[in-house]
């Protein structure tokens, strides 16, 4: 009886002895590898910085993950444990994420899954983000070539169907035209034979690089597309692509050699609170319509957070696409800088009045985050409407 008492105590101590002993998680910082900082141009610094720093004390446990064979993706499933924070400012804005808010404790594990995409690595592995100029067209272009899947061959066919087939006439056909035009344009003596049915385009183009030591296709972008107006290269270089994609050449590459996160969080566990000086919270008496303002921060709770670099002719930013749950908020809002941030199509400011919004209609929220700045989109629908009201455009420090 005395051994049995004996080893049930010790059993004992020994569970609560495991119980009270500290287990280690790994840091989260261990997964920024060298790769994802490359994939992040260094016109993003201020966004590594932040994003680095926000997740500093985050750690990680049952990780699993899986890389495309070609690089340019890869899945990643975890439990975040947050440790000694659970509030977190977006720069100086005024917007805050909060993790477990409505737990006792905070760095109980919740579980996300993360998918990353770097496109481009699937057409050109050694691309640097560092060298991308989304105003250079002849890179854009080349890197199209690759992209569309387009040989030498292929190229040179578009090009004398598109560029010197007009040019052409009785005396002259399109090969002689444009054995005139690499003469005259480039230095470069061909000799063809246009009897020759097959493997004439091969020969060109061979000739072409023997004699350059620069792709047929580089050549050719130099004679026809190149221009001192940068407005009509641009125009020509869309033209040139028009016949492999329906969409805008220029802005579909950009997209292709942007980096892509998508984070779904299943059970919401992350919050966004809106300041209470951006949306308005209100309630509203229903038998007399009356409004009382609340002094509440309204918040959202994303189940899919979407975020991309943008580096076009346009724009240079980290967006951040939030997918929200539905709030179950009963209140309305208002959004304070509709009016100045948001243009009527006929009506002056002065003609105009804020809008009431049902905080449950609030589908949709885009962070746009800037060197220097942030701009916060929000998309509001309900049956009979769907509006899209900049809420926030505002200097920005990231801290």
């Amino acid at each position: 009886m005395k051994k049995i008492i004996y080893i049930t105590l010790l059993l004992l101590s020994y569970s609560l002895l495991a119980q009270n002993t500290p287990r280690y998680y790994p840091s989260l910082k261990n997964l920024y590898s060298e790769s994802f900082d490359k994939q992040m141009p260094n016109d993003f610094n201020y966004y590594d910085t932040w994003i680095k720093n926000l997740t500093q004390a985050v750690f990680y446990k049952d990780l699993q993950q899986s890389a495309n064979p070609r690089g340019d993706a890869s899945f990643m499933s975890m439990g975040l444990i947050f440790k000694r924070l659970n509030q977190f400012k977006i720069g100086n804005s005024g917007l805050e994420i909060v993790v477990n808010k409505d737990k006792p404790d905070f760095t109980t594990p919740f579980n996300i899954q993360m998918e990353q995409k770097f496109r481009i690595l699937a057409y050109f592995r050694s691309f640097d983000t560092n060298k991308y100029n989304p105003n250079d067209f002849k890179q854009k272009y080349e890197l199209g070539l690759m992209i569309f899947n387009l040989s030498e061959e292929q190229v040179l066919a578009d090009f004398i169907n598109r560029y010197i087939s007009d040019k052409s006439n009785k005396k002259t056909t399109a090969i002689q035209q444009l054995v005139n035009d690499l003469r005259k344009e480039a230095k470069v003596k061909i000799t063809v034979d246009e009897n020759k049915d097959r493997g004439l385009l091969t020969d060109i183009v061979k000739q072409v690089y023997q004699q350059t030591n620069k792709y047929c296709s580089s050549v050719l972008y130099d004679i026809y597309i190149k221009t001192k107006d940068s407005k009509k290269e641009y125009h020509n270089f869309l033209s040139f692509f028009r016949s492999h994609t329906s969409y805008n050449a220029s802005d579909y590459i950009d997209e292709v050699v942007s980096y892509e996160a998508t984070l779904a969080i299943p059970r919401s566990e992350i919050s966004l609170l809106i300041p209470k000086e951006i949306l308005e919270e209100v309630t509203v008496d229903d038998s007399s319509k009356i409004e009382t303002k609340t002094e509440n921060n309204i918040e959202v709770r994303p189940t899919r957070i979407a975020m991309q670099t943008i580096n076009t002719t346009n724009e240079k930013c980290v967006r951040f696409t939030l997918t929200l749950a539905p709030p179950n908020n009963p209140n309305s809002f208002t959004a304070l800088n509709e009016i100045i941030l948001n243009k009527h199509p006929f009506l002056e400011n002065n003609q105009r009045a804020l809008n009431n919004f049902k905080v449950n209609n609030i589908k949709e929220l885009t962070i746009s985050m800037y060197a220097n700045e942030i701009k916060v989109e929000i998309i509001v629908k309900d049956d009979n409407y769907v509006r899209s009201i900049i809420i926030m455009n505002q200097n920005c420090i990231w801290q």
